[in-house]
């Protein structure tokens, strides 16, 4: 981002402009009302789907309370068998007419459950999708400075976690919950139509259920959406420091960085704590209304029994079932709603951006359209303006200025004056308080705003290359029509534009040539190079006006003076504005306003201004080589020798230095060690040595919980016989076992607080845990994982969020269900078995292995599924967040809407190959769930045969059967949470995965004690070097150099030579691919690399500034916090002093993400000022004050040279009055060293040195 952002002249801030900032937003809150707006998102096709999937899972739920019906029957049938009523003959009748009943039953099951299951998962992905396009349809539709606060949320996170998370709320999730709801409903409504008195006394706990579930639901949706925001900061943070994280090792700042991570953890933890009580009751009180519902229906039913109110035991038993299948439905219910609250919560924070009204709407179709593009004349009357961040700051004042049509006009002045700031005008960034600018007469607010920046080419001084090819990343300079021309007419324009911007011949050089990929943010690429590519991006669709804000800085002087010549020969005939701190650049303007405090102060020609001997004057003097003794010689240059060594070492063949194998390139890239579920489990269990004492209170809970079936089952045996007693036994046998029943739901009470409690606090300790320790783990990597593909800053972000979000709702909430549901399983099955083996066999060992077998088999698809899944879904997050993150770039190239299409197409893939796996996994799905009325039908024929044949009492039977009955659906309800299964096992694979990475740069053992010994000598010796992800590039060939204690080295060359690179492995980012790197003959890479980081600071040409004060990033690599004297005086090495003291706060201003607060020139020497806190004995400066005006440079350069007199110093400079005055100077040529001496040594050879001295001097005619 460019000092356009921000540039702002420096004056105090009035307090009241600073705070309102933080308290701009009402935060959102999550509420039911999010909810169901989720819902608004749905197209037709989704309705139906919804529809369909309302009908089918209403239908599903009503199945099992039908069984009740027959269950009820086939009691007074029984009970009239025992009483002798009946031949063994009919009663095996009446058993094979129920058996089919059964059967009956599964198929409808079936095919309801796997039609409802299907529509509302597509239906879930298709409106989560339609979700997600529009938010960041919205969020690309706000205003710049919308973007210039610090409370936007971390866009990856937003479209990945956040529209999982709603996702999740809306598919099966809400399946299961209708289907609880109809199975609850329909359950009662069976009872009451067996008997409404029995059913109506029952149902009196119902109403307590739902008044507890919509409190508890009321108090945790808000305390969720305040989690949610809290990780959407944590997130911003970790983008932040990931995307710039060479600077974070260059300061060793991993720990700092992890520290404050972990401080959003920690908020986030103590505000997740607070759920633990809501969960407690939650869970609960649901269980204990239901077993107490059990325990008066039995009690009162007797009694009604035995007046004869009741007709039978089997309508007694028909409302038991009833009330016994709303149990089940609620433990169905309950673990959904925490999925809503997340849904909601999530969805109110996506709200949040969608709703919020875009003052400066890019993609609103009003405004005037002129037929033509019109000659490009801008007037510029009495505007004055203040950044909306800082209304206090004015920072332009009164500004006049004309820019004519076909002509060029500079503007130059102080870093801060407010020139970028015009750019951001021009560009309709931002709103004028006061004051008109005018296009060929009318004001610029007049026109369409895609239209003005159409026809507005713009080039910044940091340039954004986005990921992908360089071919795709000119393209998207094309506008209207030209966005529909085929690929080999667009290709030729893209030729055009690169010629035309002098990129033409390295990008034939590279080993794809125009398809090769850039990498994230042109990592791949030098700045020159970069540079050319965005200002042919930005001419190929042939503006009407170009606006060039430092566009050359980045460059060395030779292609400086290539792509100058480039841009004056684009820039004819076109209304052009350029800002420019090199005034070589700008000699030849036809027009040179000087700026300062926000004014034009001075403006004409070069030589007008120059006559003056005003500011203009001072600044040329200021910048000039001071080489006029040297005359250009005539005769043969040796500049085209030096062309011939360049062609000649670029067309070499290029070597192929694979040094990763293919299995170290796919196990890199794999992102997983494909562990087992069990594996994964008992991995993350045993770590949580601090919980174990949490899993020991909740695995005697589960076990009641789930022992609550078995008992149950013995309960119920006994308390059929009940009925068949008389008087006052019975009477007493009644009370008795009402009571038992009541003594359960007391049990289920404390045992389900106990779970809910303890499963909120663990899962808070678990997430918070893993997601520190994966960032802890990501910083860690080496520079090479960080080059691949698929580790973008957006996608390791999303990660970072959805991954220990995913493992948190398994090893919290769900692994206690399941374990309870096993314990269920195992101790019915085993009683069944205990009290008959014959029967009890047949059902567990015929009935159970289809029911695991099809859960199993839908977990194993749905986790390849997820897989794939969650890598494209990262792959579309990190292209909404690289959008977002370059957010000038797109709005200056109308890239809005490309960028939509992209991200549509992106998620449209998704959701077809998605909807394809769902046809298959929800058919395994269907099954597991529907099964257990086969299971049923075996168990209730095969026990009938036994009874008729008086192989079998009555209570055997019932034990037996009633326990398989609970076993069966117990099996189904595991596999109900086989989606948190699959997505914790990615989750848990990713994290274990990450951890076997293991970096070669890093501090251990044998090199802890080995640190650089004083000051010593830099040994380069016979270096090659090449990227791993460009394999067949060399970028170094043969480097060798030595540079002594206290010398200052200088190293220039034509952009793409290797210069930073050389700086990377000084600063061993990289090792070389041979020869080493030595300090006094000890090889940097035997040495800790946080003591030789400690030796050395690195100042980089993009400076990064992180959210925090201004102190904060001052003291980055810095272990304890310095004193103040130190502090102040590494801020006067970098001239910053007395910005930062004129700050509002000064040292504790805020600097904003990315420190857009400030302009380019303030970043750069608070930076600077980073470096010379730490007092190194060897001071990298890489283009260190490329973004610096005149003036601060000479003031920021004697303040390096005097850094330099005391300790050795390597620059890289295109400007070369900043390396003039140094010990040696080395010239890179294609990755060797082609010339090395001192200024003069080097200006009398008169070869590539000398060239560049020419091509920069200021006076020479």
């Amino acid at each position: 981002m460019s000092s356009l952002e921000t540039e702002k002249e420096i004056g105090l801030v009035s307090n009241e402009a600073q705070d309102i900032l933080p308290q701009e937003e009402k935060q959102p809150e999550g509420s039911f009302k999010d909810y169901l707006r989720i819902f608004s998102y749905a197209d037709k096709y989704d309705w139906c789907l919804n529809a369909v999937a309302l009908v089918t899972s209403l239908g599903a739920g009503a199945v099992l309370p039908l069984m009740t019906l027959i269950f009820g029957k086939f009691v007074a049938k029984f009970n009239a068998f025992q009483s002798g009523h009946g031949s063994p003959d009919a009663f095996r009748s009446d058993i094979s007419h129920f058996v089919l009943w059964f059967i009956y039953l599964f198929i409808a099951k079936f095919c309801l459950i796997y039609m409802s299951s299907l529509a509302i998962s597509v239906a879930a992905i298709r409106t989560t999708r339609s979700l997600r396009r529009a938010f960041l349809e919205h969020t690309l539709r706000q205003e710049i400075w919308h973007f210039d606060k610090r409370s936007t949320g971390a866009i990856a996170t937003q479209v990945t976690t956040n529209g999982n998370r709603v996702s999740q709320g809306i598919a099966e999730k809400l399946a299961f919950v209708i289907q609880g709801l109809s199975m609850f409903c329909s359950s009662f409504i069976v009872a009451l139509s067996v008997q409404w008195k029995l059913s109506l006394i029952t149902l009196s706990v119902v109403p307590v259920i739902f008044l507890v579930t919509g409190t508890s639901i009321a108090i945790d949706a808000p305390n969720e959406a305040r989690i949610v925001r809290i990780y959407s900061q944590a997130s911003n943070m970790a983008q932040e420091t990931i995307s710039s994280i060479r600077t974070v090792h260059a300061f060793w700042a991993r720990a700092k960085m992890v520290k404050k991570y972990d401080d959003f953890l920690q908020q986030a933890h103590t505000e997740g704590n607070k759920k633990s009580p809501i969960y407690g009751v939650l869970f609960s009180v649901e269980y204990f209304c239901v077993y107490s519902g059990i325990a008066l229906c039995f009690w009162q039913g007797f009694r009604m029994f035995q007046s004869g109110e009741v007709a039978n035991a089997g309508q007694v038993f028909t409302v038991v079932f009833a009330a016994l299948i709303a149990a089940t439905s609620v433990s169905t219910i309950a673990p959904q709603i925490t999925a809503f609250v997340n849904a909601a919560a999530a969805a109110s924070e996506l709200f949040s951006v969608i709703d919020k009204k875009s003052e400066l709407d890019p993609l609103d179709g009003s405004g005037m359209i002129p037929v033509d593009s019109g000659d490009g004349n801008i007037e510029i009357t009495n505007l004055a303006f203040a950044y909306p961040s800082r209304p206090g700051t004015p920072v332009l004042r009164d500004f006049n200025i004309s820019i004519s049509a076909g002509k060029t006009t500079a503007l130059v002045g102080a870093s801060g004056s407010g020139k970028s700031t015009v750019v951001g005008l021009l560009e309709r960034w931002y709103v004028p308080s006061s004051g008109s600018i005018m296009l060929d007469g009318i004001d610029i607010s007049d026109y369409n705003i895609q239209w003005l920046r159409s026809r507005t080419g713009l080039v910044q001084q940091e340039p954004v290359l986005f990921r992908g090819t360089v071919f795709e990343n000119v393209i998207e300079g094309l506008v209207g029509d030209q966005r529909r021309l085929s690929a080999e007419d667009q290709m030729k324009l893209v030729r055009e534009a690169c010629i035309s911007s002098n990129a033409d011949g390295f990008i034939r050089e590279l080993p794809n040539g125009y398809h090769t990929e850039v990498g994230e943010r042109a990592g791949m690429l030098s700045g020159g190079q970069r540079q050319r590519i965005a200002i042919a991006r930005s001419i190929v669709s042939d503006p009407r006006i170009l606006l060039l804000d430092e566009a050359t800085s980045a460059l060395d002087p030779k292609a400086e003076k290539v792509v100058q010549d480039a841009l004056s020969n684009v820039s004819r005939n076109r209304t052009t504005l350029v800002i420019a701190h090199k005034l070589a650049t700008i000699k030849a303007a036809d027009s040179i306003a000087v700026m300062s405090g926000g004014t034009v102060v001075e403006q004409g020609t070069h030589s007008e201004l120059m006559n003056k001997k005003g500011h203009y004057a001072a600044l040329v003097s200021a910048q000039d080589l001071g080489d006029d003794e040297e005359a250009p010689a005539t005769g043969p240059k040796p500049a085209d020798f030096s062309e011939k060594i360049d062609r000649q070492i670029s067309l070499q063949p290029k070597l192929e230095l694979s040094k990763t194998t293919d299995a170290e390139a796919q196990y890199l890239a794999s992102g997983t060690l494909n562990y087992s579920l069990l594996r994964c489990i008992i991995i993350m269990f045993t770590e949580q040595k601090k919980l174990y004492f949490c899993f020991a209170i909740s695995t005697i809970a589960c076990l009641i919980g789930g022992a609550t079936y078995p008992a149950q089952a013995i309960l119920f045996s006994r308390v059929l016989n009940v009925f068949l007693l008389e008087g006052q036994e019975a009477r007493d046998q009644a009370n008795f076992y009402s009571l038992f029943f009541f003594v359960v739901a007391l049990g289920n009470l404390i045992a389900y607080f106990v779970i809910g409690w303890i499963c909120n606090y663990i899962g808070q300790t678990v997430t918070h845990r893993y997601r520190r320790e994966m960032f802890d783990q990501v910083l860690s990597q080496d520079m090479d994982f960080f080059d691949r593909p698929e580790n973008s800053s957006g996608a390791l972000t999303s990660k970072l969020s959805a991954l220990p979000t995913q493992l948190q709702e398994l090893i919290s909430a769900n692994i206690l269900l399941i374990f309870i549901v096993l314990v269920n399983i195992v101790s019915s099955s085993a009683l069944a078995i205990a009290y008959g083996w014959k029967l009890g066999l047949v059902i567990v060992f015929c009935g159970l292995p289809p029911i695991v077998i099809s859960g199993y088999l839908r977990i194993r698809l749905e986790t390849r599924i997820e897989d794939i899944n969650s890598e494209r879904f990262a792959d579309s997050a990190s292209l909404a967040s690289e959008a977002v993150t370059a957010i000038r770039t797109v709005a200056s190239l109308t890239m809005e809407r490309p960028i939509l299409e992209r991200y549509s197409n992106m998620l449209d893939s998704i959701v077809q190959r998605s909807i394809k796996s769902l046809l298959w996994t929800m058919f395994w799905f269907a099954l597991s769930q529907s099964l257990d009325f086969l299971v049923e039908a075996l168990g209730f024929w095969y026990g009938g045969q036994l009874l008729a044949s008086g192989e079998y009492t009555t209570e055997q039977f019932y034990v037996i059967f009633i326990g398989v009955l609970f076993a069966g659906q117990a099996a189904a309800q595991f596999f109900g949470y086989s989606t948190s299964l699959t997505k914790a096992v990615g989750a848990a694979n990713y994290i274990l995965w990450l951890r076997t990475l293991k970096p070669i740069m890093q501090e251990n053992d044998q090199n802890r004690e080995k640190e650089p010994k004083g000051d010593s000598a830099i040994q380069v010796q016979d270096v090659d070097f090449n990227y791993k992800q460009r394999e067949a590039s060399r970028v170094l060939r043969g480097i060798t150099m030595t540079i002594e204690p206290g010398q200052s080295a200088g190293v220039v060359g034509s952009s793409g030579c290797g210069k930073s690179t050389l700086i990377s492995l000084l600063e061993r980012f990289y090792d070389p691919t041979s020869g080493r790197i030595c300090l006094d003959d000890r090889d940097i890479a035997e040495m800790s690399p946080r003591r030789y980081r400690s030796y050395m600071s690195l100042v980089q040409q993009e400076p990064t500034l992180y959210q925090g004060s201004v102190h904060e990033n001052i003291c980055l690599g810095l272990s304890t916090d310095p004193p103040e004297d130190q502090l102040h005086e590494a801020c006067r090495l970098a001239n910053a002093l007395d910005f930062v003291q004129s700050l509002p706060e000064s040292f504790n201003t805020p600097c904003g993400t990315r420190g857009i607060q400030f302009s380019g020139g303030q970043r750069q020497r608070i930076a600077i000022a980073r470096a010379m806190i730490r007092n190194p004995r060897l001071l990298l400066l890489d283009e260190a004050t490329s973004a610096l005006d005149t003036q601060s440079e000479r003031v920021v350069q004697s303040a390096l040279d005097e850094a330099a007199s005391t300790r050795t110093t390597i620059a890289i400079a295109h400007r070369l009055s900043t390396i003039k005055n140094a010990d040696v100077i080395f010239v890179f040529a294609n990755g060797r060293i082609a010339e090395k001496g001192t200024h003069v040594e080097l200006q009398r050879r008169r070869g590539r040195y000398y060239d560049m001295c020419v091509a920069q001097s200021l006076d020479r005619a």
